[in-house]
């Protein structure tokens, strides 16, 4: 048997999806936990100074503090609303970044694998070639996807080719075996792999022929 292993570059960039949301929802925690409620501190504490008088107030209080002497840029109710936001865009990149993890982790292991006479994932799903009925390639050429249609025990099943998650050169040989029993009418929306490698060979002998003459 020959198999396609896992093409880990489809995979691997869900891994930096869900790494560069770990990223941001970490510094949005962090301003949302300590960065923001400190600067609510300093606001707060600015506010209830008398209005009279504030700032020359503030300058000894921030200086006793330690804290920077020039007067807040926001209001402690405008820093609360920050706050919220930092709590929110970390959900948000929850959202994104777990579900871009788990597909990543989906991938780990997988393989395909066939040979003259059946292929099988490692999902432990199993497709006799002589009970291939179709399969559907509209999608082969665009996005690497086919779908094989095949009877077992009278009941009609699918198995999902695709040459974008698992290496590309050993899923077209695994296809030249789905297809080897099939005629044209059974493959839908491209070409069979034989007929193209026909034509492919055919288009090399006219390029030849063509700089052979010039």
């Amino acid at each position: 048997m020959i198999r396609a292993e896992v093409h880990q570059p489809f995979f691997r960039k869900f891994l930096w999806v869900f790494l560069g949301c770990l990223a941001f929802a970490g510094w949005c925690l962090y301003d949302g936990l300590i960065g923001y409620p400190h600067q609510m501190t300093i606001a707060d504490a600015y506010e209830k100074l008398p209005e009279e008088g504030r700032r020359e107030a503030w300058k000894t209080l921030a200086a006793e503090k330690g804290w920077p002497t020039r007067t807040p840029d926001k209001s402690a109710e405008e820093i609360g609303h920050d706050i919220g936001g930092q709590f929110m865009m970390a959900i948000l990149c929850g959202i994104l970044g777990i579900p871009a993890l788990l597909k990543w982790m989906s991938g780990q292991g997988t393989w395909v694998e066939g040979d003259e006479s059946l292929i099988r994932n490692s999902s432990g799903q199993e497709v006799p070639i002589d009970s291939i009925t179709q399969i559907d390639k509209r999608k082969w050429d665009a996005k690497g996807i086919a779908k094989i249609q095949y009877q077992v025990d009278g009941k009609t099943k699918k198995f999902v080719m695709d040459d974008f998650k698992y290496d590309r050169q050993t899923m077209g040989r695994l296809m030249r075996f789905a297809e080897a029993g099939l005629s044209e009418e059974q493959v839908v929306g491209d070409f069979l792999e034989r007929d193209k490698d026909a034509i492919a060979k055919k288009q090399a002998e006219e390029e030849q022929r063509t700089e052979a003459a010039e």
